[in-house]
Order: structure tokens, then sequence, then C-alpha cells
């Protein structure tokens, strides 16, 4: 497989990841989309994208461990469960990591993006950086809100639930907007493009 080809797919992986991370079916209690699928195929895109950019690897033991926690909330939807509510530090602690990772793995594909930008300029690293400021920003807000009923409770609940549901409307379209971004980031690597 030649380097082109190898990002190619590390880019589809990584545009797919977020599909994964962001979109959530149920049947019953069990996601069909389960977010450790995201990370999973997260994990596949720094492998091929490392080559590139070297830091990606520090990215990956923060990835395998999002992937576990995620996974272990999957199974345990199995039997009606969740790994989440239990231990507030534990969910604080990996709703930052969860945070740190999209962050740096975003601004790593806007550095991809500068990297092999094409000669007519089409600004992708700019737009996949505001779009992944837009997105941490309002998953940061939508946490907390989440986190902290007991502190929001003077808008009433419904208030608080109707916050949260269009914040979450909000960040599924700059979702999209990301992988749309890693999408045309990814047609760079076409096998009839140009080399940069």
């Amino acid at each position: 497989m030649t380097d082109r080809e190898n990002l190619y797919k590390g880019l589809s992986h990584a545009a797919w990841g977020y599909f994964f991370l962001n979109f959530d079916f149920n049947l019953g209690t069990v996601s069909i989309f389960p977010r450790f699928a995201g990370y999973l195929l997260f994990l596949s895109a720094i492998g091929k994208l490392a080559g590139e950019r070297r830091d990606l690897l520090l990215l990956r033991p923060l990835c395998v461990l999002l992937a576990v926690w995620n996974g272990g909330d999957w199974l345990l939807s199995w039997g009606g469960g969740d790994i989440d509510g239990h231990v507030l530090f534990l969910d604080l602690l990996m709703a930052a990591a969860g945070l740190y990772f999209q962050f740096q793995f975003l601004t790593d594909m806007a550095a991809l993006a500068e990297t092999y930008r094409p000669a007519e300029d089409n600004n992708l690293d700019g737009r996949l950086r505001r779009r992944r400021t837009a997105y941490i920003v309002l998953v940061t807000v939508i946490s907390l809100f989440s986190a902290a009923p007991g502190q929001i409770m003077i808008l009433g609940d419904g208030w608080r639930t109707g916050i949260i549901l269009g914040l979450a409307v909000i960040a599924c379209i700059l979702s999209l907007m990301i992988m749309a971004g890693l999408f045309e980031l990814r047609k760079f690597f076409l096998p009839g493009a140009a080399e940069v």
C-alpha cells in the first residue's frame, strides 16, 4: 500500500470515527453505533497517519483508554446498566480525556491539511481549527450542564433539558461539518491527486 493510500484510508477512518462518536441510535438500551467503535477507528487512523504526524502516537494510549471505557459502557448496556454516573471523579476525568483527545486529534488533522494544502488554497486547515474549537467548547458546555443538575435547577428542569438538546443538535451539526472537512482532506490523497 502506498503512503497516499494509507493516508486516504486513515482519514476515512478518522471521519467515520466522528460519526460513531456523535450519532447514537439504540435498540432498547443497546447502541447500534457504539462510541467505542469510533475510538477503534481513531486508533486505526492514528496508525495510518502517524508517519506524517508523529505526535499522533502520543494520543494512542489515551485513545485505547477511551475505547475500553466506552466499550465497557456498551457491554453494560446489554444488561440495562451503564458505566457513567457512579463515580463523579471518573466521569469528569473521562470527559476531560475525551475533550483533550478530540482537541489534539483535530489539531493534527488541521496541521495535515496545512501541509498538503493544494495550490488553490481553500483554507481547510483554518476551517478545521474553527470547527474544532467550536465543537470542544460546545461539548464542554453540554458536559457541564449534564453533570451538574442540582446547580442549574434555577432554570427549571424543562429549560435545562431544552438547552441541552438544543446544544446537542448544534454539536451534531458541527460534527457533520468536521466529518465533511476530513472527507475533503481525504481528497488530497486520492490516487490521481497531484503530489505536493
